[in-house]
């Protein structure tokens, strides 16, 4: 169970029919729930979401993510739940100075609601925060979703050759 003191800090989200969420960084102890997020997400989901269909995290994998030095992961659960993660948001550091990357997981039952564009603009402001002037996002073409999101936040395309894009979103 998530430390209560990190829910002070979380962040509210009301989706488009009106349910409530809260949206606070990831803690190691997270890995639970967010495993239990992998397993009811549908294959499809995660192949879009890792470009391969991952079943999950290993506890290694989670420590890099969950990991300050890394980045910043996020978890979404709804606000009368808050150990039911649905979303997990990661804004990670990359090679390139001031230059951070996106990338979103959202259960499938709570998709199209307006959760992932709410995500994503919240992404952009811890990516501000913590210095980034771009976000970029490596998103399959067939991802329509996510790259309706990505439209939303005004993203560029910086290579789009293959199947999947290269996206940058300018902060």
């Amino acid at each position: 169970m998530p430390d209560a003191s990190r829910r002070d800090d979380a962040h509210s989200i009301t989706l488009t029919d009106g349910t409530a969420t809260r949206t606070r960084e990831a803690a190691p102890v997270d890995l639970v729930p967010v495993q239990e997020l992998h397993r009811r997400c549908s294959l499809g989901s995660r192949a879009l979401r890792y470009h391969a269909g991952k079943s999950g995290l290993s506890p290694a994998e989670w420590r890099q993510l969950s990991s300050p030095e890394r980045g910043t992961t996020l978890v979404t659960a709804p606000a009368e739940r808050t150990d039911h993660i649905i979303a997990m948001t990661n804004v990670m550091r990359t090679d390139q100075q001031g230059v951070g990357e996106l990338a979103i997981l959202v259960e499938d039952a709570w998709q199209a609601r307006g959760l992932g564009t709410a995500l994503a603009e919240h992404a952009a402001t811890v990516a501000r925060r913590e210095g980034h002037y771009a976000l970029a996002a490596a998103v399959e073409m067939s991802n329509k979703p996510m790259l309706h999101v990505l439209e939303k936040l005004d993203a560029r395309p910086v290579d789009t050759e293959g199947p999947v894009l290269d996206l940058r979103i300018l902060l």
